[in-house]
């Protein structure tokens, strides 16, 4: 009897010695003020059309925490990274996102590529109070009141398409042809560029959609021809833009074409051949759209800083808008230095003052205009422009290799 309650006691004081339940969870956030501020970011080097994206994304958030590590960290907290090798799978992402709460939080997670991965994770990040900085531009992850650790940090697809407007203006086109592919985001901007031009008293001529998968896009391309737009506005990424514009010149069409942000960010409109189409008659038609730092700026202190770190991690692929990963990373650091604590809350109110997300030292956009009622940045109109095709390097045109 004596050997059994002795027995009882080594139990109870054993379990008295465990972590108290869900402290695994907690590890990434609970511990001492000089803890590591541990970051997640989905990963990997083999996700097919959007693996340049997926490595340069990755890149940027390298360079990110370099930069904030540099100046002191998160609050006075070194960041510690962990990457998800998922190769923007959501099933993988949501698979080592689980496992690595089982060993320890992480304090925020970061998707620079992969609009299906942020959806997949999105709500394990808000069950378990993780920050959430979101390269694609998702409506959950804009509405504080379902997610309200998480923000967008590209901008919203009605600010991609109303930058369209003054090209129109400009240059006389009153009857519109659109070109998009069958992805969640391609079938959201040419829905939502139909209702902004015709908002705005343009006709539009035809609102075609390609499959994505597609080797040949001749026939949709026809179909758009026959309506006789004055230009045509489109949307791909990849081998996409490739097979539009091949499309265009095997029918011979001769109309000007507006591409938007995605292929901007394709190099394949930005490289000489072979591995381009720079300079052949399939771009000889075409503006692209970008941002204000796409363009080389040698007074753009904080963009020139971001460019030279990442090209020590390995370079840029594609225009700067692939970059996002580096200024969320920049965003944490400031909400908690105004927050005065690395708290995922604390963060998250912080950034919803124009005087937090204004100077955090961000590279792509300057600020984020995020406020309590959306965690989606409202970029004024103007925040991008067409510009003819040239080469990219490093993310930027006209800059020096």
């Amino acid at each position: 009897m004596k050997g059994r309650r002795a027995r009882w006691a080594a139990l109870a004081v054993a379990l008295l010695a465990l972590p108290a339940c869900g402290a695994a969870e907690d590890a990434g956030t609970a511990g001492a003020a000089d803890a590591p501020y541990v970051i997640m970011v989905s990963a990997g080097s083999d996700a097919g059309p959007v693996t340049d994206q997926l490595i340069t994304g990755v890149n940027s958030v390298k360079a990110g925490v370099e930069t904030v590590n540099e100046a002191g960290g998160v609050n006075g907290r070194q960041i510690k990274l962990i990457e998800s090798p998922d190769n923007a799978n959501p099933t993988k992402a949501v698979s080592g996102l689980r496992a690595q709460l089982a060993k320890e939080k992480p304090d925020a997670y970061i998707v620079t590529a992969g609009t299906q991965v942020s959806s997949a994770v999105a709500p394990i990040l808000n069950q378990n109070k993780i920050l959430f900085m979101n390269s694609a531009n998702l409506d959950e992850t804009a509405d504080p009141k379902q997610h309200p650790l998480a923000f967008n940090l590209a901008a919203s697809p009605r600010v991609v398409v109303e930058d369209y407007l003054p090209v129109f203006e400009a240059e006389g086109y009153k009857k519109i042809g659109i070109l998009h592919g069958n992805s969640p985001y391609a079938k959201t901007f040419g829905e939502l560029a139909e209702t902004v031009f015709k908002e705005n008293g343009y006709e539009v001529a035809g609102n075609v959609e390609y499959d994505s998968a597609a080797l040949d896009m001749t026939a949709q391309i026809s179909a758009l021809r026959d309506a006789d737009p004055d230009v045509v506005v489109f949307n791909a990424y990849g081998a996409p833009t490739g097979y539009v514009l091949k499309g265009m010149t095997k029918l011979g069409w001769d109309v000007p074409m507006l591409g938007e942000t995605s292929v901007a960010s394709t190099p394949l409109v930005t490289q000489e051949p072979p591995d381009g189409l720079l300079g052949l008659p399939e771009v000889k038609n075409l503006r692209i759209e970008v941002n204000a730092a796409t363009v080389y700026d040698p007074a753009a202190e904080a963009t020139n800083k971001a460019v030279e770190k990442m090209k020590a991690l390995g370079g840029i692929k594609g225009a700067m808008v692939n970059v996002l990963g580096y200024d969320g990373v920049l965003l944490i650091a400031a909400g908690a230095k105004s927050a005065g604590s690395t708290d995922a809350a604390a963060i998250a109110k912080a950034l919803e003052d124009p005087k937090v997300n204004g100077n955090a030292g961000t590279a792509v956009y300057g600020s984020y205009p995020y406020s309590a009622d959306s965690h989606e940045p409202k970029l004024p109109r103007g925040t991008h422009t067409f510009v003819p095709p040239a080469p990219i390097v490093n993310g930027q045109m006209g800059a020096s290799k």
